[in-house]
């Protein structure tokens, strides 16, 4: 799911072992998606068309790294697109990868700084998912997985892709799945942007800035 994808975090592990070192630091290029894959770093939709080009960064635009449990990074600089000059549609992900074009995928995460919450599904239609004081509002986009613990319910449908939030309570909502057991997993809220022509995408520069990246 959402942070290092296999690729990085092998060699991460390598470096920390001592196996294999890293190597010399990558040049960053930072990629948005329209659709997003698996850990393997496959399956993604990057933007294609319209002037669009990835944001190559240097170390001098990012903050260090800092905190615990969990630990972040984030853009000490603004990261600014190129201006669209034809629709790059609805864009859910960014990216980061060790090359301006191609590459290896390093990290991912979707778009929107909210933190994955634990859920408990019913058996129904729609199955009803309890996510205690969970602050979704009818119409905002989720997602789910069971990578961080719990058994999705089994489905007339899907779980993939972003779902919609329905039927709000405090504590509980819909999302548009017919369940045929009960289950459980992890939801997150996500932030998605239609691109239209003459619009400029940025993520602005602090400390921390909008793009931040986050690991237990």
């Amino acid at each position: 799911m959402t942070g290092f994808t296999d690729y990085w975090a092998d060699k991460v592990l390598d470096q920390s072992t001592g196996k294999t070192s890293i190597g010399a630091a990558p040049t960053v290029s930072i990629a948005l998606f329209t659709a997003v894959g698996t850990d393997a770093g496959t399956g993604f939709t990057e933007v294609t068309g319209g002037s669009y080009a990835r944001v190559t960064t240097s170390g001098g635009n990012w903050n260090a790294a800092s905190s615990s449990a969990p630990s972040t990074v984030s853009n000490s600089a603004t990261l600014t697109f190129p201006t669209a000059t034809a629709s790059w549609g609805t864009v859910i992900a960014v990216g980061a990868y060790d090359a301006s074009t191609s590459g290896n995928l390093l990290w991912w995460d979707y778009l929107g700084n909210f933190s994955w919450k634990p859920f408990t599904c019913t058996l129904a239609s729609p199955g009803v998912l309890t996510v205690p004081a969970h602050g979704y509002s009818n119409g905002d986009s989720v997602v789910v997985t069971s990578e961080y613990g719990g058994t999705l319910p089994t489905t007339g449908g899907s779980w993939s892709g972003l779902l919609t939030v329905a039927g709000v309570t405090t504590d509980t909502f819909t999302a548009g799945v017919n369940t045929t057991s009960t289950g459980s997993g992890e939801v997150r809220k996500v932030t998605s942007q239609a691109v239209a022509s003459g619009v400029q995408v940025s993520f602005t520069g602090g400390s921390p800035g909008n793009l931040v990246l986050t690991l237990a």
